[in-house]
């Protein structure tokens, strides 16, 4: 119990950082009140006497309007998704005589975070079909599915573009995709 009682105590004195001391009541008194409270409609009000070049933090309009941008931004990405599923996109190969069509499958989230693509059509000449041997026929249809998931990923990332302003705009140019800083 006399261990419980000592982290409770330590716990309390790392949370609040304006306790000054414990009462013999078990009553927390102060001796000052935080000043880092937000104001509800925007940045904390400036004080006239500090630098004027001071971050300010956002406030809580701020936060309710970088709330709804990430809405409207997975509403656009849910859409460009729904467009890219019905999309028929075709990867070839064999010069042409092997044609594979390839979908994409959006993520499917939180089960499936990650996007695939699936060959839903395959079109082989016959003419080719008829001379080729079986080992020429699985390269050239390997090759032909690559190319389509390909394709398909380019397909993606075009249309994918079209978020990273929007996404750089509410995270305010910190950073571009993959980390790098903003140039």
């Amino acid at each position: 119990m006399t261990k419980l009682a000592v982290l409770a105590a330590i716990a309390l004195t790392a949370c609040s950082s304006s306790v000054d001391a414990f009462s013999t009541s078990g009553r927390v008194t102060s001796q000052h009140a935080s000043s880092t409270s937000l104001n509800l409609f925007g940045s904390k009000p400036k004080d006239p006497n500090s630098a004027s070049d001071a971050p300010q933090q956002p406030g809580m309009m701020d936060q309710l309007a970088m709330f709804k941008k990430a809405q409207e931004i997975a509403s656009k990405k849910a859409d460009i998704d729904k467009e890219l599923a019905e999309e028929k996109i075709v990867g070839t190969s064999a010069d042409g005589k092997i044609e594979v069509t390839v979908q994409y499958i959006p993520p499917q989230m939180p089960a499936n975070p990650t996007p695939g693509y699936e060959a839903s059509d395959v079109n082989i000449d016959a003419d080719y079909l008829a001379g080729v041997s079986p080992e020429d026929l699985s390269t050239a249809l390997v090759e032909a599915i690559r190319a389509g998931e390909q394709k398909a990923a380019e397909r993606v990332g075009e249309k994918y573009k079209s978020l990273e302003a929007d996404i750089q705009g509410i995270m305010g140019g910190m950073a571009a995709p993959g980390g790098a800083p903003p140039q």
